[in-house]
């Protein structure tokens, strides 16, 4: 995977220009797509970048509604739960969409157990 293109993505995604401290998020979600794959000669294909960045994007989002439950306003702290709840919410719309994407590269993550009577 293209380390370069997968940061980009995460700016734009993220909306942070000082990056270089959530490397460790980009990497973990790196390894994390890594690890769904059906075969690992798929791992140059640029689909897997922006599915690269939108996880490390719903990881850092989560990180930051943790961190920022309130905010301050003029009358006093004003809870951000709702904004916060869009915010992750749409992050993961954003993964499940590249998911998608990319469902031909990916393991299937579905499991059926059905009984068989002898």
């Amino acid at each position: 995977m293209n380390m370069q293109m997968i940061y980009s993505l995460f700016r734009l995604f993220s909306g942070e220009e000082d990056s270089e401290k959530y490397m460790p998020l980009l990497l973990s979600a790196i390894e994390e797509i890594k690890a769904s794959l059906k075969t690992q000669e798929s791992v140059t294909e640029i689909r897997l970048c922006y599915l690269a960045a939108a996880v490390a994007n719903l990881r850092y989002t989560q990180i930051f509604g943790a961190r920022e439950k309130a905010l301050a306003t003029y009358a006093g702290n004003l809870t951000r739960e709702s904004d916060l709840s869009h915010q992750i919410r749409f992050a993961e719309q954003l993964v499940h969409s590249y998911k998608a994407l990319c469902s031909d590269l990916l393991k299937e993550e579905n499991f059926f157990f059905a009984a068989v009577r002898g």
